[in-house]
């Protein structure tokens, strides 16, 4: 099980990023996390991978602080960004990512290199790969690992369909069989068809969770999308701005 409790960050300029978060995910859930720009979903993954750290709050895996060695052997990323060693092949930056994880996760690899049609490219050069293919290569080094829990932010950004199409099927199967999965993503489609349960955001504050037919019940709406804009507050811009389209 991963929970956040009453996690808290406000950052020196005093404006406070993330105020009294808190989430349970249970092994073999898909949850999302979903608010507009500057809501908290990057400080809240942030504070998970430790690479800040909040003013306020725990987290836990298994009863493992994020701050210990044994939490982050057990967590796989694939940011938004692509932060990768650009003059590594993928190869490369595969074996140094197992390397880092104490795994030799050889079946799995070659699997999930097949998967996305990486094969070709994967002794060349991060730096000649597309947008695509190098979340290709993020998608593929933390989904061979022995992870217990994977953070997603945005995974589906610059794919081709078939690689979303694989990519929402592959986090199916391992959500059923071996861990749990925190999606961060504007997509509300996706999260739909995806999550067990959504968490929505903004500013900084939870604003309503649950499962997506309970949140369309309770706020009376036809689509995520439209629980999305309520539960955050958006209506009401939504519809001013429906006007000057209107106007256009």
């Amino acid at each position: 099980m991963f929970t956040i409790d009453h996690l808290s960050k406000t950052y020196k300029n005093n404006v406070t990023a993330v105020s009294g978060f808190h989430i349970k995910i249970d092994r073999n859930q898909i949850v999302a996390i979903a608010g507009p720009n500057g809501s908290g979903k990057t400080s809240i993954i942030n504070s998970i991978l430790g690479i800040i750290k909040p003013s306020e709050g725990t987290i836990l895996l298994d009863g493992l602080p994020n701050e210990t060695a044994e939490f982050k052997q057990k967590l796989a990323y694939v940011p938004d960004d692509l932060l990768l060693p650009e003059a590594l092949s993928a190869a490369e930056y595969i074996d140094f990512v197992s390397s880092m994880y104490h795994c030799t996760p050889k079946k799995r690899r070659k699997q999930l290199i097949e998967l996305y049609d990486m094969e070709e490219a994967l002794h060349e050069p991060i730096e000649t790969y597309s947008h695509g293919m190098k979340k290709k290569t993020q998608l593929i080094s933390a989904f061979m690992l022995d992870s217990e829990f994977v953070i997603m932010d945005e995974p589906f950004r610059g794919l081709d369909i078939e690689a979303v199409i694989n990519t929402k099927k592959l986090m199916k199967r391992y959500a059923a069989t071996r861990g749990s999965i925190l999606l961060s993503t504007h997509d509300m489609l996706s999260a739909e068809e995806l999550c067990d349960k959504i968490a929505i955001l903004s500013k900084g504050v939870k604003m309503d969770e649950g499962k997506v037919g309970e949140l369309k019940l309770k706020y009376n709406s036809d689509s995520l999308e439209e629980v999305f804009l309520k539960a955050s507050m958006l209506s009401d811009r939504g519809a001013h701005f429906d006007q000057i389209i209107r106007n256009f």
